[in-house]
């Protein structure tokens, strides 16, 4: 998950780092306390969210995301941006517990050839004929099974943001194809680049766990 940026990107990054920041310094984390327990703030402006299989610490009077562990290391900016934008956003939208696919988000067309890049054709790649091996990784991140397609199953990536990955596979007339899926109310809580950015990292994480 340590992407390396065009320059131009990684100051497109940095700007929304530091009003993401800015943003959050000001924000009542006693929101955040209501929505995923008092546990999850802790003194000195602190908050532990947890994402995918890592547990993260946002030390706004610090400045710094680092993961729990090992020994802490930092989170690369492009997704402390998106950690602090789901902080931001957590309180918007209760779960509706019913997906909706990437081009039903607003302006999901426009950024689809992007995610479909970045999240989907890796995916189909990886696992196209290798259901039983998504199987297995999904298993291996306590994700939900589905009963859709040929193998499907509910991910939680943060706690109030929870996806779906479904595959299905080829034959000789038809290629494997996947989607994501996302919760009706992703886009109260994350613009639809940001669920860009969720989707690629759910994919990697995937594509990751199956070669260890």
């Amino acid at each position: 998950m340590t992407d390396r940026l065009p320059s131009g990107r990684k100051h497109v990054h940095e700007d929304a780092l530091e009003k993401a920041w800015k943003d959050i310094s000001e924000f009542d984390l006693g929101v955040i306390s209501s929505e995923l327990g008092p546990g999850a703030v802790r003194e000195g402006r602190a908050v532990s969210v947890r994402m995918l299989d890592e547990t993260c610490v946002v030390d706004v009077a610090s400045r710094t995301v680092l993961y729990g562990s090992p020994e802490g290391r930092e989170v690369p900016p492009y997704l402390q941006v998106l950690i602090i934008h789901y902080l931001l956003g957590i309180s918007a939208a209760p779960l509706t517990n019913r997906f909706v696919s990437f081009r039903e988000l607003d302006g999901g067309a426009m950024y689809y050839p992007a995610f479909k890049a970045r999240a989907i054709d890796p995916l189909v790649k990886a696992f196209g004929h290798k259901p039983e091996l998504l199987k297995r990784v999904a298993d291996s991140l306590g994700a939900e099974p589905l009963g859709i397609g040929h193998g499907s199953f509910r991910l939680q990536f943060f706690e109030k943001v929870p996806v779906a990955v479904v595959l299905w596979l080829g034959d000789l007339e038809v290629s494997a194809s996947a989607s994501i899926l996302f919760d009706a109310s992703a886009n109260k809580i994350l613009p639809t680049e940001d669920l860009t950015v969720v989707g690629g990292v759910a994919s990697r994480t995937l594509i990751k766990r199956s070669s260890q």
